[in-house]
């Protein structure tokens, strides 16, 4: 994939018109075959995560600490697959009102991926689900944000990703859509109604099961949920406001690692920081400095997706860009509130534990059956 500064992503990859007619036959046989909303299974509203393994295990304790701190009383389930968290883990968690979801009791899933997903928001047990990555971080309630009025109107709040697709992508044949100046989807949160959106949700999960196909074309799951939609011809909120960036200088350069979402009012609700991870954040490490978005007039935007000497990746904005110190904007005891959280869980037991628990986990029980190490 290619991501160009005048913010289109397109790729290489070309399917066939006969590719195409087929991909675009299939789906639609398959949107007849989707059942009915089971209207007693689901009830309330929740929050939705996947996470398994070290590394999103770490992000979610960081997330949801927080989470709670906003003072929100939602409940929250974390899906996993198999082994990925250990019984100790589990009982840690449940200080912050988790519930812990094996997607081995529902699904035939042996392989971990973006499918875990939709997956995950299809079988939770709320009928309303906010869906949010392991490595995104509240700063306000999320709460409010059912009650938004175009929320209750179409079942859902999208989020918009930096990038806009390719019209010379195959994804618009396929879809038979034409919505090119739409953004993309970022799915690090994803507000729906579940009762609303059956039909598109499961559309979007079959998307997701052909991703051999769809994820040459799409970047993993986020766009599978916009073009679900698409396909099934329904309306859905995109939120209008475009996300920013935030980062850090280094030698010169911005390193931008979190992407800045926004909610009602223009006020910032999430701080996804998908560029630099909790779990790969020294002790004490300030990284959120600086905010950096583009002038809402502006005719000069250019987005500069880099890698740097260590292989890692960073964003920048070039061109009408408003930049302002994080500290203005935002808590200034934020960043060092969560590096609190990952300092507890770093220090422990339950966290010293499960590095030889999942160490077993990869390396002598490949049958992703949950185990004990005693």
């Amino acid at each position: 994939m290619i991501f160009k500064k005048n913010g289109v992503r397109s790729v290489k990859n070309r399917f066939s018109i006969d590719n195409i007619e087929i991909l675009k036959s299939d789906w639609k046989e398959h949107l007849k075959t989707i059942p009915k909303f089971p209207t007693r299974k689901y009830s309330r509203r929740g929050i939705v995560y996947t996470a398994g393994g070290i590394g999103y295990l770490t992000c979610a304790w960081v997330s949801i600490n927080l989470l709670r701190d906003t003072g929100c009383k939602l409940p929250v389930e974390i899906w996993h697959l198999g082994n990925e968290v250990s019984k100790e883990v589990i009982k840690k968690f449940e200080s912050l009102q988790v519930r812990f979801r094996n997607f081995q009791e529902i699904d035939n899933i042996q392989q971990g991926g973006y499918i875990l997903k939709p997956l995950a928001i299809l079988h939770s047990s709320f009928k309303e689900v906010l869906f949010l990555d392991a490595d995104n971080n509240c700063v306000k309630d999320p709460s409010n944000l059912f009650e938004c009025e175009d929320y209750k109107a179409t079942g859902t709040i999208f989020w918009p990703d930096y990038w806009k697709t390719s019209r010379r992508n195959p994804i618009w044949r396929i879809i038979e859509t034409s919505a090119y100046n739409i953004p993309e989807q970022e799915s690090g949160q994803i507000l729906v109604n579940k009762e609303m959106c059956w039909k598109e949700l499961n559309l979007c999960l079959y998307f997701n099961r052909l991703g051999q196909y769809y994820y040459q074309l799409l970047l993993g799951d986020k766009d599978t949920f916009k073009f679900a939609w698409h396909a099934c011809e329904t309306e859905y909120f995109m939120n209008n406001i475009s996300p920013a960036t935030c980062g850090s200088y280094f030698n010169g350069n911005f390193h931008g690692n979190t992407m800045v979402q926004y909610g009602p009012n223009s006020e910032i609700y999430f701080l996804h920081r998908n560029l630099l991870k909790w779990d790969i954040t020294h002790k004490n490490e300030i990284a959120w400095e600086f905010i950096k978005r583009f002038d809402p007039n502006s005719s000069k935007r250019e987005i500069h997706l880099i890698l740097t000497d260590d292989l890692q990746y960073r964003i920048d904005f070039k061109g009408d860009v408003i930049e302002k110190q994080f500290n203005d904007i935002l808590d200034n005891n934020l960043e060092s509130k969560c590096l609190k959280y990952l300092e507890d869980w770093r220090g422990s037991k339950e966290f010293a534990d499960f590095l030889l628990y999942f160490h077993f986990a990869k390396n002598r029980y490949k049958s992703n059956r949950m185990f004990d190490t005693a």
